[in-house]
C-alpha cells in the first residue's frame, strides 16, 4: 500500500527527543513521512529529519495540530495526495510503539470498506469545557484516511472552511471531536483498530484511564506522553490514581522501550508536581536494620538550609522530621541506586497541617522569581522537595557544580536546576507515616461528605486564624 504519513510535532526548544525520533522511524517503514512541526527546529534537529529522509515543514507555531495539517494537506496538494491509498494524520502527543505495527496496518488493510479510521476512540460525556456535548469520535493523535474520503470535494472543503484554532479547547472543539461525526453523517464509514466496546460505560478515554490495559492486552502500539503529566485531581475523579504508575511498571518490565529517556525529556516540559504525582515520586524508607547505602559512594552530598520561622508547632513537626532523616539517611540513599533519574531526595513535609500550609505560602511568595529563573516550567503547585531543611543531592545531577544553598528559595532552585538537567527531586517517608498519610486521606473524604462537619471544621479554621492575629 502506497502510503503518506503527516506527523506533527511541537517542542518549544525545537527539539526532536528520542520518543518522537522512535516513533517516525517506526512508521517510516509504512510509508513517507512528512514531518511537519509549528516552529523553527534546532539545527542538529533539522539535519536529523534530512538525513532520516523525511519532507520536513517548519511552520509559524499557529493553529495547534489544526493548523499544521492543513498547511502540509494544502502544500503538497490534491492532486499529488491523489497518488497514495492511506494519509495518516498522527501527532508526537502518541509515544512508542512498543510492539510491532505490521499487525495494526495489516488489520486495517483488510478492513477495504473503511473510509477512514485510526487507534483508539473516546466516548460521548458531557463537557462544558470542550462545546458541552461531546461525541463518540475517533483521537485526532492517530487518524487513517482512504481515497474516497480524501480525494472528494467534502474533505477539502472541511479543511479550507476551517478557522485556526487560538487555544487547546478550540482545537478539540473544532477538529478533534468534529471530524468523525462530521464525515460520518455524510455516510463514511470509520472504526478504531483497538477495540474497547466494553469499556464503553467504563470509561470515556480509555487510552488515558487504562494504558496497560490497552498495551498489554488489546495490542495498542502507542500510549499517551501526557499520562505521566496530566491533572492529577482530572485523574483522581475518573480512575483509581494508578494508571501511569502501572503504564510505566509495565514499560519497564515487558518492553524495551526507553521510558527514562522519555521522562528526561518531559521533566524539560512539563512541572514537577504534576509528573510526581502521576508517577507517584514519593518513597518509603526501612528502619535502620534493614538495607543500607553508603552516600558517599553513591556519590550523594548531605546539604542542609535554614528555614524560615513559623509557628510553634509548624516548626516543632518540621525539626523533628529533619531529625528523623539524619537517622534514615543510609536507608534513603537506596533509592538513588534504584532510580537512576533522582537528583534529589529529602524528607517529605510533616503531616501536620500547618507545614503544609506554611509550605504553600512560602511557594506562592518565591514562584514569580523562581520562575523568572528557572530553565523548566514552575506550575503553580510547590515542588515535592526539598522539604525541612534536608536534602541529600545526587552531584551528578549538576555538571556544572552544586550551586549554595542556604534558604528554602535555593534549596528550591535546586531542584529546578536538577530537572532541566534531567533529574528529579522526591520526598521519603517511613512506612508508619505512609499509612498515617492513608488514613489522614479518609478522614478527609469522610469529611467531605458529610457537610455540616466540613461547616463546622471551617468555622474552627476561621476562629483560629482570628485569635492568632
Amino acid at each position: 500500500m502506497k502510503r503518506l504519513v503527516i506527523y506533527f510535532h511541537y517542542d518549544p526548544a525545537g527539539c526532536i527527543d528520542t520518543a518522537c525520533r522512535i516513533a517516525v522511524q517506526a512508521v517510516q517503514k509504512y510509508g513517507k513521512v512528512i514531518f511537519v512541526t509549528n516552529g523553527a527546529l534546532a539545527p542538529a534537529d533539522r539535519v536529523w529529519v534530512r538525513q532520516s529522509g523525511a519532507g520536513c515543514i517548519e511552520r509559524e507555531n499557529t493553529g495547534f495540530d489544526v493548523g499544521a495539517y492543513r498547511e502540509a494537506l494544502l502544500t503538497i496538494g490534491r492532486e499529488a495526495l491523489a497518488e497514495y491509498e492511506e494519509i495518516i494524520l498522527m501527532n508526537y502527543t502518541l509515544a512508542g510503539p512498543v510492539c510491532e505495527l505490521q499487525p495494526m496496518f495489516e488489520a486495517m488493510q483488510a478492513r477495504p470498506a473503511l473510509d477512514f479510521w485510526g487507534l483508539t476512540r473516546h466516548y460521548a460525556m458531557k463537557s462544558p469545557r470542550f462545546g458541552g456535548n461531546v461525541p463518540e469520535h475517533i483521537q485526532s493523535h492517530f487518524l487513517a484516511l482512504r481515497p474516497r474520503l480524501f480525494t472528494g470535494d467534502d474533505f477539502w472543503r472541511y479543511w479550507q472552511e476551517m478557522p485556526l484554532p487560538k487555544s487547546y479547547e478550540e482545537s478539540v472543539i473544532r477538529h478533534e471531536t468534529r471530524f468523525t461525526p462530521y464525515f460520518a453523517a455524510k455516510g463514511y464509514t470509520w472504526d478504531t483498530y483497538v477495540q474497547t466496546e466494553d469499556m464503553r460505560g467504563v470509561f470515556v478515554n480509555p487510552i488515558m484511564a487504562c494504558p496497560r490495559e490497552l498495551l498489554e492486552k488489546r495490542g495498542c502500539p502507542f500510549f499517551k506522553r501526557r499520562s505521566l503529566f496530566t491533572p492529577y485531581g482530572d485523574e483522581l475523579r475518573r480512575t483509581d490514581g494508578m494508571a501511569a504508575r502501572e503504564l510505566c511498571a509495565y514499560l519497564h518490565e515487558e518492553t524495551s522501550f526507553p521510558l527514562d529517556l522519555l521522562l528526561v525529556s518531559l521533566l524539560k516540559t512539563q512541572p514537577l508536581a504534576a509528573l510526581s504525582k502521576n508517577l507517584h515520586w514519593r518513597y518509603v524508607v526501612g528502619m535502620p536494620t534493614q538495607t543500607q547505602a553508603d552516600p558517599a559512594v553513591l556519590g550523594l552530598r548531605l546539604i542542609r538550609y535554614a528555614l524560615p520561622k513559623t509557628d510553634a508547632v509548624t516548626d516543632w513537626y518540621t525539626r523533628q522530621a529533619a531529625a528523623q532523616a539524619d537517622a534514615l539517611m543510609e536507608q534513603a540513599a537506596i533509592w538513588f541506586e534504584k532510580q537512576p533519574l533522582l537528583g534529589i531526595l529529602s524528607p517529605s513535609v510533616p503531616l501536620y497541617a500547618g507545614c503544609a500550609a506554611a509550605q504553600r505560602r512560602q511557594w506562592l511568595a518565591e514562584k514569580e522569581s523562581l520562575q523568572s529563573q528557572a530553565q523548566v516550567p514552575v506550575g503553580e503547585e510547590p515542588l515535592p522537595a526539598p522539604n525541612c531543611g534536608w536534602m541529600l543531592v545526587r552531584e551528578s545531577a549538576f555538571p556544572q557544580g552544586i550551586p549554595d544553598c542556604k534558604n528554602q528559595h535555593d534549596a528550591w532552585r535546586l531542584a529546578l536546576i536538577a530537572q532541566a538537567n534531567g533529574a528529579y527531586a522526591a520526598s521519603f517517608e517511613t512506612a508508619a507515616q505512609a499509612v498515617a498519610r492513608a488514613d489522614i486521606l479518609n478522614a478527609y473524604e469522610t469529611a467531605a461528605a458529610q457537610p455540616a462537619a466540613v461547616a463546622k471544621q471551617l468555622g474552627r479554621l476561621i476562629k483560629h486564624r482570628l485569635q492568632t492575629k
